[in-house]
């Protein structure tokens, strides 16, 4: 190494630099110091630039510290003061006014320059410590995705929140029902009811809105230990009024031996009367049976006020009255066994929805029950009733009388109709009167009441019975009911 004296006369004599000076004159004369980085430090240094992917000063990785791209030393030229590499800003660039300070500058800008010293254009540093090379700092901006990832996660949690409270409300619909209980219903837990069986009459008849509902309830919660016996529900009521119920106890402790009651389908109330009169182990017999009909002013829920009837009606409680079975025993009561019927329907007609029969059929409930009633004595096979009902209701459309036999043998109590009798005065003879009955004229069934409020579709006017199975032949011109009426007429199943 040199010293400084030397530095300065080789300067003098050819103008020459070497590559171990410590200070030019120039840097002399500023007062700048500079100082030298030992070699082997600066090979430390490039190897850990170089093994970041960075290079110091702004140098391409894999260059040695110190050292251009073409390979020449890189301390200052005599005239060049040093620049410090500009702060990264926060996107990893160098600021703006830093980027436009290092960018080359134009060949006019750079012709107007004044050099400081001679050499100095041919000196300038080269950018980022790469010559030839023009850099240009590209700006990024947030775009959208950011937004449109945060706005899909709301919307999402806005969706399931939804669907959520939805099913929610579903549950406790199925719990709790919208509305207050209504009607009592008076049912027999007989002894080894499970809660399966219980939760299936609770739901047939109307006490609560799902079985399955008290069922998992039960189960998953844990239900009353119960007595068997009778026990007075309201229909619409909740899980937990139910259950309330239940651990109060029943208002009559069931006796042991619990016999059946049927009551068929399409029977009077006269004929019900006749068919308790024939059921041993009963309490009461068919006259007490009347007695507590007669009782009681309103038996349906559906049913109008016995005084507003028309004069001429056979039984003003006619139809009002379930047919099912029923389990009584030495207690059981007329009163009990008639409450019983008379819930039974309302509960019925209340799951089929009969409130809704203007809008379905145009009749109110009570008119809709009296088709039901003609329905159930008219057809004998299932699949024979949805029709019967819509050549009721196309003939009530036109204007016609029914023209039911079944009505005229309510009023004369034969099967066997003659000319004479099917000209009886009654308003019950479908056969001269335009329009409905004044009240039903048996007790329908299940299946006969869903046909009331579920005609078929078809442009039917008359039917016949045309087999011995009871299987009806329907039409839609006289013409066709003729035919099909001498068919009838040949079997001997009508006159």
């Amino acid at each position: 190494m040199t010293d400084r004296s030397d530095s300065h006369s080789s300067a003098a004599d050819g103008g020459s630099r070497s590559a171990d000076s410590s200070s030019s004159a120039a840097d002399g004369a500023s007062g700048l110091t500079v100082l030298r980085t030992p070699p082997a430090v600066r090979r430390l240094a490039g190897r850990v630039a170089g093994a970041v992917g960075l290079a110091a000063g702004g140098e391409p990785p894999g260059a040695e510290p110190g050292l251009s791209a073409s390979g020449e030393s890189g301390s200052a030229a005599p005239g060049t003061h040093f620049r410090p590499p500009a702060a990264p800003d926060t996107l990893g660039h160098a600021s703006k006014a830093t980027a436009t300070a290092r960018r080359p500058m134009s060949g006019k800008a750079r012709a107007g320059r004044q050099p400081r010293s001679p050499g100095e254009a041919a000196a300038e540093p080269p950018v980022g410590g790469r010559r030839g090379v023009d850099f240009e700092v590209v700006s990024t901006r947030r775009g959208l995705g950011t937004f449109g990832a945060l706005l899909f996660l709301v919307v999402l949690g806005f969706v399931a929140w939804m669907a959520g409270s939805r099913g929610y409300r579903w549950v406790s619909e199925q719990l709790d029902p919208p509305g207050d209980p209504t009607g009592e219903i008076v049912l027999t837990l007989p002894p080894g009811s499970s809660t399966a069986s219980i939760s299936d009459l609770l739901g047939e008849h109307g006490v609560v809105p799902s079985s399955r509902a008290y069922e998992w309830y039960v189960r998953l919660r844990g239900g009353p230990a119960f007595q068997a016996g009778e026990y007075t529900f309201q229909s619409n009521s909740s899980v937990w009024e139910t259950m309330a119920v239940l651990e109060a106890g029943p208002s009559r402790v069931a006796q042991a031996a619990q016999q059946p009651l049927t009551i068929p389908e399409g029977l009077t109330v006269a004929q019900m009367a006749a068919l308790l009169d024939e059921v041993e182990g009963l309490s009461f017999g068919g006259r007490d049976f009347l007695e507590a009909i007669r009782a009681r002013p309103v038996l349906s829920l559906v049913a109008p006020v016995p005084r507003v009837l028309p004069d001429g009606i056979i039984d003003p409680a006619e139809g009002q009255l379930f047919a099912d079975t029923y389990f009584f025993d030495s207690q059981t009561s007329a009163e009990r066994l008639v409450a019983l019927m008379v819930d039974r329907l309302d509960a019925v007609l209340s799951e089929l929805d009969y409130d809704d029969a203007p809008r379905r059929v145009g009749l109110t409930p009570y008119e809709a029950l009296i088709v039901a009633s003609m329905i159930e004595r008219e057809a004998q096979r299932p699949e024979d009733r949805a029709k019967v009902a819509r050549v009721i209701y196309n003939r009530l459309a036109r204007g016609w009388s029914l023209g039911l036999d079944a009505t005229v043998v309510y009023v004369v109590g034969d099967s066997e109709l003659t000319a004479e009798l099917l000209a009886v005065n009654s308003p019950y003879n479908t056969r001269v009167l335009v329009g409905l009955p004044p009240t039903p004229i048996a007790a329908p069934g299940r299946a006969s009441l869903e046909a009331a409020l579920s005609p078929a579709e078809g442009p039917w006017m008359y039917f016949v019975v045309t087999s011995p199975d009871g299987t009806l032949s329907f039409s839609e011109t006289d013409e066709e009911f003729q035919r099909d009426k001498a068919v009838c007429q040949e079997l001997g199943l009508c006159g």
